[in-house]
């Protein structure tokens, strides 16, 4: 959002945003826009394209975090039929070029542009050469200025059933809810996992979840081709002959750095990629790893700390697969929870399933996930530890992005 005013100039308005004095002219701030679409506080009929197409809200999509458009996986009703996608909030429609967003994949999942004033004569292009409609406020509203002091005015009209789910259902059922959902995504895990063992020694399938789990945050799709290029048994066979932890670290190393530059997917650039996920560092913490489990291999070291379990439990198992300097706590708990319970709970037709799931509920929370801050946002009074951030991912991918708002477990 920008500091930008734009101006419905109409005899006798006043409105002051900042709640100073009146002023001459109604001015009206993104920030504004944006309140007005999150609260759906404007009437349908407002909803009308340059074409003359009437279109209606079904969605309005969650509010967007940081960069990228303003709401995302809005759906929206038109002649023509559903408008699936993202919601981009502009004071003017050129603005969209002017601040470069037409040059910007992130906005390709656009399925509308609301601004106040349509001043480019078109329709907004997409980085794509795709086009969406715009809407412009102002044409519904040149002889209705006093209508927009209403709007800004009005409590919002409609607000996603999460954010009342405590004060109806009760903080322990919310969280029992969002428990089970977490569970679900963890049986889903050791269901895929089952499926890789019927073709793969154990093992091997770990170090592939294993390096798939380092590449969250920008490089998962090079780590799944680097464990297909470097398969467990034969690097261990060669880091087995290597020497001391050193010289197995430093080989690791080779190896696995030669196989990510044969590569042809190409490495993330810029800012997107926090400095804890660069490629270099996550690849030293690969080699680490591999060179602390060459002797014992990693169902033998790591299968034993389900049996005593609890926090005790989880500590060791966090604590080995930490590496200082590539691998944080956050992503050690990433990894067990992704990579290493669902592979411990697929062993042997499920023995130890129910040992592998009390210790993934006990994992604590590692971090927010972007993705899921609305959920976060509605229920501040919940606590939420790993295995529910996991449910509200359930919910956000079963729910949130499929236009199920008002269908899910908390609605």
């Amino acid at each position: 959002m920008t500091g930008d005013h734009a101006l419905i100039t109409e005899p006798g308005a006043r409105y002051s945003p900042d709640g100073g004095p009146a002023q001459p002219a109604t001015a009206l701030r993104e920030s504004d826009l944006s309140r007005i679409w999150e609260g759906q506080t404007f009437p349908p009929e407002a909803m009308t394209t340059r074409g003359g197409d009437r279109l209606r809200v079904i969605y309005r999509g969650r509010r967007g975090r940081g960069a990228g458009p303003d709401f995302r996986d809005a759906i929206i009703a038109a002649p023509s039929g559903l408008l699936e996608g993202d919601v981009e909030l502009h004071l003017r429609s050129s603005d969209f070029r002017r601040h470069g967003h037409h040059l910007d994949p992130a906005y390709d999942g656009l399925a509308m542009h609301l601004v106040l004033r349509h001043d480019d004569g078109a329709d907004t292009q997409l980085c794509s050469g795709r086009r969406v409609p715009v809407v412009a406020l102002a044409d519904w509203l040149e002889a209705r200025t006093d209508q927009l002091i209403e709007w800004l005015q009005r409590a919002p009209v409609w607000q996603e059933p999460c954010r009342s789910a405590v004060n109806r259902l009760g903080q322990e059922a919310v969280s029992r809810t969002l428990d089970r959902l977490g569970e679900i995504r963890f049986r889903q895990k050791t269901a895929a996992c089952g499926k890789e063992l019927s073709a793969a020694a154990p093992d091997d399938v770990l170090w592939s979840g294993l390096l798939e789990a380092l590449g969250y945050g920008g490089h998962r799709e090079r780590f799944r081709e680097i464990a297909a290029a470097v398969p467990w048994r034969p690097l261990r066979e060669r880091l087995a002959e290597a020497g001391g932890a050193a010289s197995r670290k430093a080989l690791a190393t080779r190896l696995l750095s030669a196989a990510s530059a044969r590569l042809s997917t190409p490495t993330p650039q810029g800012s997107s990629i926090r400095p804890a996920n660069r490629l270099e560092r996550r690849l030293a913490g690969a080699a680490a790893l591999a060179a602390r489990f060459t002797e014992s291999g990693f169902t033998a070291q790591l299968l034993p700390l389900l049996e005593p379990g609890g926090s005790i439990a989880v500590r060791s198992l966090i604590r080995s697969l930490s590496v200082e300097g590539s691998i944080g706590r956050s992503r050690a708990i990433e990894i067990a929870a992704n990579a290493v319970l669902p592979l411990l709970a697929a062993l042997e037709n499920g023995r130890w399933e129910r040992p592998a799931e009390r210790l993934y509920a006990l994992l604590p929370l590692p971090a927010r996930y972007g993705p899921v801050r609305h959920l976060h946002d509605a229920l501040p009074d919940v606590r939420i530890d790993f295995r529910r951030q996991q449910g509200m991912l359930y919910l956000l991918g079963q729910y949130c992005t499929r236009g199920g708002c008002g269908r899910c477990p908390l609605s």
